[in-house]
């Protein structure tokens, strides 16, 4: 073996060991919840957006990508078309001999052309879908050559193989129709990356033997006779680790994944059996999100009100613990300091309590962890707001009175302990007209929580 190879084989032996890991917060977790329209829709518009890479053998092009998603150990081509072995040239980029940059959904389905602006790699095609690495594959040019642009079926009547691509006559809605069927192993990689086509692509109009497959909507896009033999390929053939180091390498570049790789049963929720179902990203608490935050009553100082929580949660597998935390914390406390994954699985009501010390806006840190979820952190707010001012004023007095009137209990509004009274004609808390004389005469009143006065006139 030469030198170039055996240091190509180690990185490829390295690479293959590493089960790629989905990129933390690369989903984001609106996707949980939704289902069919709604989830293919939101999966669109996470996907359609990305990193052009040039068409073809030059330095940075597809010829370079394929070299990490589409390698077997020993520099060997990873070609789903044929069994021929085949080997990448030296250097970092450049096409293999007899081998060809394979669409695997065919560029005429959606009117592309070759070459409709050569001068460089990146404007060789007009529509973003023509340089998508997530569905371009190295592939021998003779089974290319012979698949043509036919639709994806199983043949019946064989006009062509090399004993991984099969071609010939199969049927599509009863109608004798030209059919590519690929290797059994390899069925399910094509059905994914159906799946990831007309999710990522799902605004484009289909033309010629597109419309075999695809309807110019989107959802389902898909056509039912598209719908029901992908969704049977991808059961019979679930994702291997080669789709799974591919899906790795593509992203490297182009910076976007085939979520059908990292999700193998989102197809059943988009086309398949869990339709009535809603999708989540994974097992975790699903009606929250970190970042909320939920604000309590107003209350006062030492006035305690309550507020309901409902905690859901899916594939929970440990309890989950109610976690307080912030400056604030002892102002507000919970019913329980953990619930079981049972609990929340099914989903719960727990009570929660703010009951401040001090006046102002409280703020604390509510955390649900478990062992096999991403932690959830949420902020509580609580509002303490000082009493009401209460209005005391006197009651029974009049402002005139005349010197044969008798005299007056004083008396307030509301009761103050220990309140006493004061100025002319007062005396045990009795106003006296006669003893104050004629004038205008402030009456004063006082008590340890407050004072206060009144004019009355004596004529």
């Amino acid at each position: 073996m030469s030198k170039k190879f055996q240091i190509f084989f180690l990185f490829l032996s390295i690479f293959g060991l590493i089960r790629a890991e989905i990129p933390e917060g690369y989903y984001p977790v609106t996707l949980n919840g939704k289902k069919e329209r709604e989830l293919k829709t939101a999966i669109h518009l996470l996907l359609k957006d990305h990193t052009r890479i040039g068409y073809g053998g030059g330095m940075g092009g597809t010829w370079s990508v394929f070299r990490y998603s589409d390698a077997k150990p020993g520099g060997i081509v990873w070609d789903m078309y044929s069994n021929t072995v085949r080997y990448f040239t030296s250097g970092s980029y450049g096409a293999t001999k007899n081998m060809n940059i394979e669409h695997s959904v065919p560029k005429s389905w959606w009117g592309d052309a070759a070459d409709y602006n050569g001068t460089t790699p990146l404007t060789r095609f007009k529509y973003e879908a023509s340089y998508d690495l997530h569905h371009l594959t190295p592939a021998d040019a003779d089974a290319n050559e012979e698949k043509s642009n036919y639709p994806l079926g199983v043949v019946t009547t064989q006009s062509w193989t090399n004993g991984v691509t099969k071609v010939g006559t199969g049927y599509i809605n009863g109608m004798p129709t030209n059919i590519f069927e690929p290797a059994d192993e390899y069925k399910g990689d094509f059905a994914r990356m159906y799946f990831y086509f007309v999710t990522c692509y799902q605004d484009y109009t289909w033309v010629s033997l597109g419309t075999r497959m695809f309807q110019r909507n989107d959802y389902p896009t898909l056509t039912d006779y598209a719908r029901d033999l992908l969704l049977e390929w991808s059961r019979q053939d679930p994702v291997s680790q080669k789709e799974i180091d591919r899906n790795e390498g593509v992203y490297k570049f182009q910076h976007n994944r085939n979520p059908f790789i990292d999700f193998p049963d989102l197809a059943e929720y988009i086309w398949g059996t869990k339709t009535d179902e809603a999708f989540y990203l994974g097992a975790g608490i699903t009606n929250w999100q970190t970042g909320d935050y939920f604000i309590f009553p107003n209350s006062t100082v030492g006035e305690s009100v309550e507020k309901s929580f409902r905690i859901e949660g899916i594939q929970i597998a440990s309890a989950v613990s109610l976690i307080l935390d912030g400056e604030d914390k002892n102002m507000f406390s919970f019913s329980v300091s953990a619930l079981s994954a049972d609990e929340v699985n099914a989903g719960t009501n727990v009570s929660a309590a703010y009951m401040p010390s001090s006046a102002g806006l409280h703020k604390a840190t509510l955390t649900l962890a478990a062992d096999n979820i991403a932690s959830v952190a949420v902020e509580l707010r609580g509002v303490s707001i000082p009493q009401t001012i209460r209005r005391v004023v006197p009651v029974g007095l009049k402002k005139e009175y005349s010197l044969s009137d008798s005299g007056v209990a004083l008396k307030l509004s509301e009761t103050l302990p220990g309140c006493t009274w004061e100025g002319d004609g007062v005396s045990a808390n009795v106003f006296t007209p006669e003893k104050a004389g004629k004038g205008t005469h402030t009456l004063r009143w006082k008590s340890s929580s407050g004072c206060g006065s009144v004019q009355v006139v004596v004529k």
